[in-house]
């Protein structure tokens, strides 16, 4: 995270430094999470890790959201621009199919 900073990248990182570990112990019992406030960081971390993890040949399960939506419009709003981004693009096809 320290090479990357707070950025799309330096999440996907981080992620996959934890990952690294999990399947060096044989665990892999777990789920990506790419949570940002903001819905366009967490749209590009998502691309980012899919992309990442159809490299490796991986298949391990995603859940998506918007940390901090809110309640309310604005919090539906929030939530729905990311998460239907990502499901335009097929990302969850993709996972639930690789």
């Amino acid at each position: 995270m320290s090479y990357y900073g707070d950025s799309p990248r330096g999440m996907v990182e981080s992620a996959f430094e934890f990952t690294r570990i999990c399947r060096k112990l044989d665990f892999h019992n777990f789920v990506f999470s790419m949570k940002a406030s903001n819905p366009v960081v967490m749209v590009q971390a998502y691309r980012l890790l899919v992309a990442e993890i159809y490299v490796q040949g991986w298949d391990y399960p995603l859940h998506l959201g918007v940390t901090e939506a809110g309640e309310g419009e604005d919090g539906r709003m929030k939530s729905a621009i990311g998460i239907g981004t990502l499901l335009q693009d097929g990302i969850i096809f993709f996972c639930l199919f690789l």
